[in-house]
């Protein structure tokens, strides 16, 4: 869960106690079935009366379900924030097939990723039918700063590293060798839906174990690069 920057915080515009049911949400992961106030209060630090208050009010609106057990799960407003969201998406018709495909031919974890403050989230996950693969799943956030996707949406703002930079422009990808994980070998390519939009990544990974470093420098992340190029054509960016 991204954290607000301190000066942000400090800002007359910034509304704190939005700002704390917001957190509630976030506190949830793909693979909780519910959480109750006291998990609440340990995942956010805050203190359980203030997560009383604010699981009360999120269930009064619908972001969130109160269940008899007296714990909570995400709720109908969300999930209909969440459709909304992923219609913004518009070329996601068109790279369904084609990044299946891409995780079909290489045996690896394909996602499309999103910045999420100092995160990427992955908003969209593409697993191999015949193979295992990375237990990643939507919604999961990784490190914008060591992860192969968050590296590749800096440089392409120009905000990376001069050696992330300068890959990116010769090769058009990146790649993380135990980046943000060691058990993880992953690569990434820099996306934007249109012209002035936010940059988004496209990644491909998976256990090193299946994915050593040759391997994924001399196919997985060519591969990966020419698939989304083909997804720009097709979007007519080409």
């Amino acid at each position: 869960m991204s954290a607000p920057r301190a000066e942000d915080t400090r800002d007359r515009r910034f509304a704190a106690t939005l700002a704390k049911g917001l957190r509630i949400m976030q506190a949830f992961k793909p693979s909780d079935d519910s959480l109750g106030n006291r998990e609440l209060s340990r995942r956010t630090g805050m203190p359980p009366s203030t997560v009383a208050r604010m699981t009360f009010t999120l269930t009064t609106m619908g972001f969130l379900q109160q269940l008899p057990s007296d714990s909570y799960r995400l709720g109908p407003a969300v999930m209909a924030l969440g459709y909304t969201a992923r219609a913004n998406l518009s070329f996601l018709p068109m790279a369904e097939s084609i990044m299946q495909g891409l995780a079909d031919e290489v045996g690896a974890l394909v996602a499309l990723c999103m910045r999420d403050g100092e995160a990427v989230m992955l908003t969209r996950c593409w697993r191999p039918r015949d193979v295992s693969s990375l237990w990643l799943n939507e919604g999961y956030r990784l490190p914008l700063a060591t992860s192969a996707a968050g590296r590749a949406m800096l440089a392409a703002d120009g905000a990376g590293g001069e050696d992330d930079i300068a890959m990116l422009e010769r090769q058009g990808y990146l790649t993380s060798l135990g980046g943000w994980n060691s058990a993880v070998n992953a690569c990434a390519v820099a996306f934007q839906s249109s012209p002035g939009t936010a940059h988004l990544s496209f990644l491909c990974g998976a256990n090193a174990s299946d994915l050593d470093p040759g391997r994924l420098n001399q196919k997985v992340a060519p591969r990966l690069r020419d698939t989304v190029a083909q997804l720009r054509r097709g979007l007519g960016q080409i």
